[in-house]
This record gives structure tokens, sequence and C-alpha cells, in this order.
């Protein structure tokens, strides 16, 4: 598992929002991402299903890395292991300059 500064993010990287649909509705990513609750994510299914390959990085946001860090042991265990954990979540990425969409 790696971690990843959200400035680090591009509009071309594979985003993955595993918050919970209330938090989801408050604030996202305005670039483009995929939004799956953490409790609701089988990682073959969700590799299969986007097309990822092991060329591809998947980058994992929560509201703070802790959801983000599990869900990357769950696609590791599963394995596939580029991933990468997004450092400090949506409040960091939104103070990165990220533009965040908020309700």
């Amino acid at each position: 598992m790696r971690f990843v500064k959200p400035s680090g993010l591009k509009s071309n990287s594979i985003i993955l929002d595993v918050r919970t649909a209330e938090e989801y509705r408050r604030a996202a990513l305005r670039i483009p991402h995929i939004h799956k609750e953490l409790n609701e994510l089988q990682p073959i299914e969700f590799i299969k299903e986007n097309g990822l390959t092991d060329k591809d990085t998947l980058n994992i946001l929560c509201a703070s890395g802790n959801r983000a860090s599990q869900a990357a042991e769950m696609f590791e265990k599963a394995g596939f292991d580029n991933v990468a954990v997004i450092i400090g979540g949506i409040v960091e990425a939104e103070y990165s300059g990220l533009e965040i969409v908020k309700q």
C-alpha cells in the first residue's frame, strides 16, 4: 500500500471514494471518481467492472484515511496491489486546492 498527496491526483487518476452516502452528499471531488461505500465494496467485482489492470493505480479516498486504508487492504487481499491511500482524505483534498462540490 502506498500513500499519495491529494495534490498528486490528476483528472485522469482512478479515484475511489469509500465514504458513506451522507458524507458524499455533503462534499465530493469535482474531478472524475467513483463512489462506493466501504461496506458495499467487493474488490474483485470492482476491478472487473472498471477494467483495472496491474498498470492502473487505484487511489482511495475517505474522510481521513482510515477507511481508505481498510479498502486498500481489501484490494491487496484480492490480489490487486497497485493501490494508494489519499493522505488526509477529502479535507486535505480541499485544502490542497482540488475542487470540491458541496451541498
